[in-house]
């Protein structure tokens, strides 16, 4: 097959796809590339150079056979909404097809794969409502968003650290449940709708970076690895969960076990109640102690796990801020030039489990 040498709108066009060359559309928005809308996906008919791309793009993210003819057969949608041709880049594409997969078995029937095509093409087409109500692709790091996403990392609330990874590749967001002064978690009554809101976009904005940045985050799923000790009932906020259970369904965001230690005897009866076939279901697993929670995962957990979370390693978080935001350079600078005023004024936490 002869190579053709990739067309690109010429610079005086506008961002519109109506104003770019015929079958193009353009992609915005951290990781998001132009990318052809190609009309022989059925056939495989891809120039080389987009056939490399795929390639490189499914070994990254370990893509299955099953996967990559699902991601081929995706492209091939029809009657998709707005969103999805001005910022469905390959991989946001992709991003679906692993998220919507995930139950899919090793040797899957007819059956098995079409289920999961349901499932993927329903999130591709809900992608427009994740742009509305999350601005999933449209929405920027502010200075103040990245203010508190330094205070979490650095009292230890959802650090991810590259170096350490499941047994399965899947990255891990370790938890010390912590609500002291210095991580601005408000009471009750400081827990306003503008609050709330601000709390919702933080997550958002971090599960994007996380996708961006930990492939195996939609491949292989995350697991969180939470020290329950110091977690506070009078200050959490009751009614996140439910208010954004339906968050994960709109973005790629996907948890694949709960791991906790040192719960409370309400925790302990929350965990009971659950039953044995939901805990299955959601992957939980609940532990009396880190020891416990060591020595009942020790096939899956790594060797080595955070001294925040009770294990020895010294996590060197502004190194994992940093390559958290790797891809996505407005980001990584916002990030660093923050980091540095909030260190210059001395407004970076230092609790006494981070020390």
């Amino acid at each position: 097959m002869a190579k053709h040498k990739k067309r690109t709108a010429p610079a005086h066009r506008s961002a519109d796809s109506k104003d770019l060359p015929p079958g193009w559309i353009r992609a915005r928005g951290p990781g998001r590339i132009p990318v052809q809308a190609h009309s022989k996906l059925g056939t495989m008919a891809l120039s080389e150079e987009v056939d490399d791309e795929l390639k490189g793009l499914f070994e990254k993210y370990g893509a299955s056979e099953e996967q990559q003819s699902l991601f081929f057969k995706m492209q091939k949608l029809t009657n998709m909404p707005d969103v999805f041709h001005r910022h469905a880049s390959h991989e946001q594409i992709l991003w679906a097809v692993l998220v919507g997969s995930a139950e899919l078995p090793e040797k899957p029937t007819a059956s098995d794969v079409s289920f999961c095509a349901r499932k993927i093409e329903e999130r591709l087409r809900n992608l427009d409502e994740a742009e509305k109500r999350f601005k999933w692709f449209s929405a920027e790091w502010t200075k103040p968003l990245m203010q508190q996403m330094i205070r979490n990392w650095f009292c230890g609330s959802l650090v991810i650290c590259p170096e350490l990874s499941t047994s399965t590749g899947s990255p891990i967001q370790f938890v010390r449940e912590y609500y002291g002064d210095d991580i601005g978690y408000p009471t009750p009554e400081g827990q306003t709708d503008e609050w709330k809101e601000f709390q919702r976009s933080l997550y958002v904005l971090m599960a994007r970076s996380t996708c961006l940045a930990y492939p195996m985050a939609t491949a292989r799923g995350i697991v969180s690895f939470s020290d329950m000790q110091d977690f506070d009932w009078a200050k959490y906020d009751m009614e996140s969960k439910s208010r954004n259970s339906d968050v994960t369904q709109l973005v790629p965001n996907r948890l694949t076990r709960m791991i906790a230690f040192h719960p409370d005897d309400k925790m302990i009866k929350f965990y009971q109640d659950m039953g044995a076939r939901a805990r299955k279901k959601w992957g939980f697993e609940q532990y009396a102690t880190f020891a416990d929670a060591v020595a009942g995962e020790k096939d899956f957990l790594p060797e080595k796990l955070p001294s925040f979370v009770g294990g020895t390693y010294e996590v060197d978080v502004l190194q994992c801020l940093k390559y958290l935001f790797r891809r996505e350079p407005e980001a990584l600078a916002l990030m660093e030039a923050t980091y540095a005023e909030m260190e210059a004024a001395k407004e970076i936490p230092k609790p006494k489990h981070m020390r």
